[in-house]
């Protein structure tokens, strides 16, 4: 399909009864073929073909349409029902800095994106559209992670962005959270990807971080405006994280997880799929060592990401000094209750105590409730 460079750049001059009244801007027919409802990317994409460009597709008369689809979104497409979609997706992207609307065949659309079976049609975007021309990598896992697994997410993806990696996640509470949060705190930043319209904040606890991401990352949406957070949208929304990136690193996930979509995602499009190791009595673990278990990339450090990846250090990355305390020497990977120090030191509760809320403090230690503790291996 031929590239071209559409009007998004200079949108804030745009008239938009123009874009509306002239079917021979390519942006607007692309628009109104992805805002038609219950014509799917495959259909689109098969019109488009067939007809040479999404505006001869929104050319063509009903008889002809028909002989390729169905007779209700023939009468769809020719009667042009999604006008009024496409008014208010270009009155968002020409209201604000930093708002962007692609086409599939604009030249800043993601040559990674374009090239899985069924990439979106129009993707809106909103913050710093450089991040699509970076390498790209995925940081994906549980809404419910452990202590341990957040601040692993937090980590690497601070360490790889600092190596030169756009870190992409999926804006959700726990793993996602924690892997952007990680992002911004290193050189190369991060980009979200939601399965809401891109003015609508899902879920609301996260909307410092989706200020964040505005101002110093990229949010990416597929869906119209004003989208709500249905089930079937996270699926999709997942196969975008998976088809802009290398590859994809799950940190923790149940064996049902919805990260694991991401993965097998990752799988069929022929990007690297990668997983940290857990405890076998942890729960959110299990879906890392299903996936290492059928050929996953098992990773330790952020070296290991990079190396799987073939791409050269930048910052080099060493593991913290270890601190030598009596309390962490009997402490192993899983959670260990209080009892169980106290006997294995020969010390009272009470002079334990202060030795916990010390090392609480200081990071190396985190209360999982019940009395039980876990150590942090930074």
């Amino acid at each position: 399909m031929k590239t071209e460079n559409l009007t998004v750049k200079h949108k804030t001059n745009t008239n938009l009864n123009n874009y509306v009244a002239n079917c021979e801007n390519n942006l607007y027919a692309w628009l109104l073929l992805a805002l038609t409802t219950g014509v799917g990317p495959a259909t689109q994409l098969k019109l488009i073909h067939h007809f040479g460009s999404a505006t001869n597709v929104i050319h063509q008369d009903f008889n002809t349409l028909s002989q390729f689809v169905n007779r209700t979104i023939a009468r769809l497409i020719v009667d042009k029902v999604a006008n009024h979609e496409v008014e208010k997706s270009l009155t968002w992207a020409a209201s604000g800095p930093n708002r962007y609307l692609l086409s599939l065949e604009d030249e800043l659309y993601p040559k990674e994106l374009a090239a899985i079976s069924d990439p979106p049609l129009v993707l809106y975007l909103q913050g710093r559209i450089e991040l699509l021309q970076q390498h790209k990598f995925a940081i994906v896992g549980t809404r419910h992670p452990t202590g341990q697994g957040a601040e692993n997410a937090f980590k690497f993806a601070k360490d790889l962005a600092n190596n030169r990696l756009t870190i992409v996640s999926g804006m959700a509470l726990g793993v996602d959270c924690h892997a952007h949060l990680g992002a911004l705190e290193g050189c190369q930043s991060t980009i979200g990807v939601i399965g809401t319209g891109i003015d609508i904040v899902y879920p609301v606890a996260n909307r410092e971080l989706f200020a964040k991401v505005i101002d110093q990352g990229l949010l990416i949406s597929e869906f119209a405006l004003k989208t709500p957070p249905l089930i079937n949208n996270f699926p999709r929304r997942n196969r975008i994280i998976a088809g802009l990136s290398l590859g994809c690193l799950v940190v923790e996930s149940a064996m049902d997880g919805g990260s694991l979509i991401s993965a097998n995602y990752a799988l069929e499009m022929g990007r690297e799929v990668m997983a940290l190791p857990g405890s076998i009595y942890n729960p959110v673990a299990r879906g890392c060592h299903k996936l290492i278990k059928t050929g996953a990339k098992l990773v330790e450090t952020a070296n290991d990401v990079l190396e799987e990846l073939r791409l050269d250090k930048i910052v080099p990355l060493k593991a913290d000094t270890p601190i030598t305390h009596p309390v962490l020497s009997v402490m192993g990977f899983d959670p260990i209750e209080i009892d169980k120090i106290c006997l294995n030191l020969n010390m009272s509760f009470a002079d334990v105590c202060p030795s916990l809320l010390e090392l609480e403090l200081e990071g190396f230690i985190l209360n999982c409730g019940g009395g039980r503790y876990q150590r942090i291996f930074k």
